[in-house]
């Protein structure tokens, strides 16, 4: 017996499987983006170097200053987990 293709429900905001494929196959999964560009890593260095310059000088408040670095180590991990051998395909 198949499977009925239940239509999205708002109330739960859960789509059915059939539909998670289709978007899926047209949209493609993350792996098609990796690695993220060279700019991503220099603008999270530069970044942090900036935000931490300007904290410890006293230009923008401590709390200010500790969410932009914690933004930019953030861009800076993401660009290391999206590093991937040269070669080898995704």
């Amino acid at each position: 017996m198949a499977k009925k293709n239940v239509p999205y429900d708002d109330s739960f905001g859960l789509r059915s499987d059939e539909d998670l494929k289709r978007v899926e196959k047209e949209l493609g999964t993350a792996a098609h983006t990796l690695p993220l560009p060279q700019s991503f890593f220099l603008t999270s260095i530069l970044g942090f170097l900036i935000a931490s310059i300007l904290t410890l000088s006293g230009r923008i408040s401590l709390s200010w200053g500790f969410a932009f670095c914690l933004v930019f180590v953030m861009m800076f991990i993401a660009s290391f987990v999206s590093i991937t051998p040269i070669g080898e395909d995704v």
